[in-house]
């Protein structure tokens, strides 16, 4: 039942720019009253010189009392989330400020879950809901550090519940989860490594591609997909070449920003992320660069019953070719649907490879992976994506032995074996 319910969530306002710190910082100082300027900022440890900045900026330019929490780590477990908690109890913050990757902005949300409504039992959640938070905390802000995760802008978070047995990893998706401000800040960015610019940036772009070929694509899902696509494509390879770009590091920021929109509104990322977490989960394969791997085959194996895929295919050979626009888009009217979708694979594996990202499970670095490594895991890759609830969302429906069949051609990922998803029942 398409558009039946399809609700947009987006944060109130977004502060973009080399002055956006400073306009965030301006409207808090307009919007908190006297008595309830305090900020908490949720941080990891390795980035506490970032929050140390911005506490010293509340201070100066507004008068914002802060503390910094940094116990931030990447699974976000409950029992850190409970400290955090404690601290929330005594401060009273007003306001929450996540600088960091999506861990430490998804810690920001579920702090938030846990101080309004303690006794909520995330297992029994049906997602996504609302539940009136914002009681205790007016604002929910988020700076990010990386750009590819677009958590500054959904409204899903990870936790890993340690305090229970056995452990278990559960996605919470609230829509009071989506940040009221977003404050995309290049200066804290442009010290990304290369190759955590490109990882992120291909998360980004496997965000944007992989969700517009899904069923819960929208206008309003489109127009974000395709400019966050567009973005990628013209600036994470001067990003990744050279770190010191301030202008391809504002694009991708931006470029992650709306991609990140853009699969949150169409109901979740795509089939190439069920695939990845389950590759990141086996072999601790880098999120990005996982889920990068697997978007020739989610395209490919989806193409069969969708042809949203020729507007992708567009945008790409836009990208590459040199011809006016209105030659090239006549061009591929006058091609078949299968010439068009083999091209358009190649153009994704051809600007993979411009910004060093591997296009195959064999091409891995780190990781290093044997192909006998590889192949012994196939039931526990299987298993794991099977579960994972991007595959309920495919255009083309998944069984296990066409998920098996993926992770088989995904070793090389050779065009014809990628075809061959499209051409034949598996």
């Amino acid at each position: 039942m398409k558009g039946y319910h399809n609700p947009i969530t987006t944060p109130k306002t977004t502060f973009a720019g080399t002055n956006s710190l400073n306009d965030f910082i301006i409207h808090l100082g307009a919007f908190l009253n006297e008595d309830e300027k305090r900020v908490l900022i949720i941080v990891d440890k390795d980035l506490r010189k970032f929050g140390e900045k911005v506490a010293k900026l509340l201070k100066e330019k507004r008068n914002i009392d802060s503390r910094i929490f940094d116990d931030v780590l990447p699974e976000v477990p409950k029992s850190k989330i409970n400290k955090a908690v404690d601290i929330c109890k005594e401060f009273d913050p007003k306001v929450f400020l996540a600088i960091g990757g999506g861990s430490a902005i998804d810690m920001s949300k579920l702090i938030l879950l846990y101080y309004e409504k303690p006794e909520i039992n995330v297992n029994q959640m049906m997602p996504p809901s609302y539940l009136g938070l914002r009681k205790k905390v007016h604002i929910l802000a988020a700076m990010p550090t990386t750009s590819g995760t677009g958590a500054e802008g959904s409204f899903n978070a990870v936790i890993f519940d340690d305090t229970r047995e056995p452990p278990i990893k559960v996605s919470v998706s609230l829509y009071e989860f989506c940040p009221d401000f977003a404050i995309l800040y290049p200066e804290f960015v442009k010290t990304m490594p290369k190759w955590l610019t490109m990882g992120t940036g291909m998360d980004a772009l496997a965000h944007s591609v992989g969700s517009y070929v899904l069923i819960g694509s929208s206008p309003f899902t489109d127009a974000m997909n395709i400019a966050g696509i567009e973005l990628i494509l013209k600036y994470l390879p001067r990003a990744v070449e050279r770190g010191n770009d301030m202008e391809a590091r504002e694009k991708m920021q931006m470029g992650s920003y709306l991609s990140g929109i853009g699969f949150i509104n169409t109901a979740a990322a795509g089939v190439e992320h069920g695939l990845g977490h389950s590759l990141g989960a086996v072999f601790h394969v880098h999120h990005g660069i996982a889920v990068g791997i697997f978007l020739a085959v989610s395209i490919a194996y989806q193409a069969q019953v969708t042809d949203r895929f020729l507007k992708l295919a567009e945008i790409f050979a836009l990208h590459f070719s040199d011809k006016p626009r209105h030659v090239v888009i006549t061009e591929l009217a006058n091609k078949p649907k299968d010439v068009i979708l083999r091209e358009f694979i190649l153009d994704l594996q051809k600007f993979m490879d411009m910004i060093g990202a591997p296009t195959s499970i064999s091409e891995l670095e780190n990781p290093k992976i044997s192909k006998s490594e590889y192949e012994a895991k196939f039931d526990e890759l299987t298993d794991f994506a099977w579960t994972d609830n991007t595959t309920l969302f495919s255009t083309r429906p998944f069984t296990k032995e066409n998920i098996r069949k993926a992770y088989q051609i995904a070793w090389e990922n050779n065009i014809e074996d990628i075809m061959n998803l499209y051409y034949k029942e598996v």
